[in-house]
């Protein structure tokens, strides 16, 4: 791996870094290493120590060879500063995470799969040519897959921090995809299926036969009437047969329904008060747990 020599720095402003989320910490947007613990959560979170997080710029976890690999390669290429890119930790199994960038490295990618990748789906259709291609240049690959002892990875990283490498010149820019920012208010407007007879959910809990309910009405007002009612143990199951019976006809009403069912099967799995369309009081779980 040549790394760069020259002496005029890249441009890139860091105050955004990193572009995109995930599970990692982030530590000195200096430094030059960036590391990945693959499929070990536990080492990922002995990371999660002012003195060791100094040491790296980021570290995080990967279990997939596509859309995870995404991510590390357009949070690694947006900092400059990253010269050396550390695999520790297990393998995701059937999955070969590590041995994935390892490829992508060594033998680049083709019509978007990484080439020589051992994963079932080792496909980064979402990352640009210019992407690839600064990630293959800017990085060199420390290969400790399968290690999680952190004094022998804190050497290697300590290492390679002490090469001092200068920061990549690249001008690639990272591909994005349009943000939108969430603006429907629930309080303007009754949430109900956009049908012509108006179909919407009340939803309740049953505590004694421990179920929920979702009860199905039609119009509003004094002219509703009860159609049906779905009970059930999770809220998978019940939207599941809403959606399955045509109950539910609209995105949003289907969102909706996902978003009150998921609480109301929370409220009863730790014993919570739950109303429709209110917040579930999460400080009386915390209080059950101390």
């Amino acid at each position: 791996m040549i790394m760069n020599s020259e002496n005029e720095e890249p441009s890139n402003n860091l105050k955004e870094w990193p572009p995109v989320s995930g599970r990692y910490y982030l530590g000195n947007k200096n430094s030059a290493v960036a590391v990945c613990t693959l499929a070990s959560v536990d080492l990922l979170e002995q990371f999660n120590d002012p003195q060791f997080l100094e040491k790296v710029a980021i570290v995080g976890k990967i279990v997939t060879e596509n859309v995870g690999i995404e991510k590390i390669v357009q949070n690694v290429i947006s900092n400059p500063n990253i010269r050396y890119l550390l695999l520790c930790g297990r393998e995701s199994q059937g999955h070969f995470v590590g041995q994935s960038l390892k490829a992508i490295i060594s033998d680049g990618v083709h019509e978007g799969r990484i080439v020589g990748a051992k994963g079932p789906m080792p496909l980064v259709k979402n990352l640009t040519k210019d992407e690839i291609d600064t990630f293959r240049r800017q990085v060199e690959i420390i290969d400790l897959i399968e290690c999680e002892d952190i004094d022998e990875i804190l050497h290697f990283i300590d290492e390679c921090n002490k090469n001092k490498p200068k920061p990549f010149r690249s001008k690639v820019e990272i591909s994005h995809v349009e943000t939108i920012d969430a603006d429907y208010d629930p309080s303007k407007g009754f949430t109900a299926d956009e049908r012509k007879d108006k179909g919407w959910f009340a939803i309740s809990i049953n505590r004694p036969k421990k179920l929920i309910v979702a009860d199905y009405y039609i119009g509003y007002g004094t002219d509703s009437k009860l159609q049906c009612r779905i009970v059930g143990t999770t809220a998978e199951s019940i939207a599941g047969t809403a959606a399955r019976r045509k109950l539910v006809t609209v995105p949003y009403h289907g969102a909706y329904l996902g978003k009150e069912l998921a609480k109301a099967e929370i409220a009863l799995r730790y014993d919570l008060p739950y109303e429709q369309e209110n917040n579930l009081d999460l400080s009386k779980l915390k209080e059950k747990k101390d």
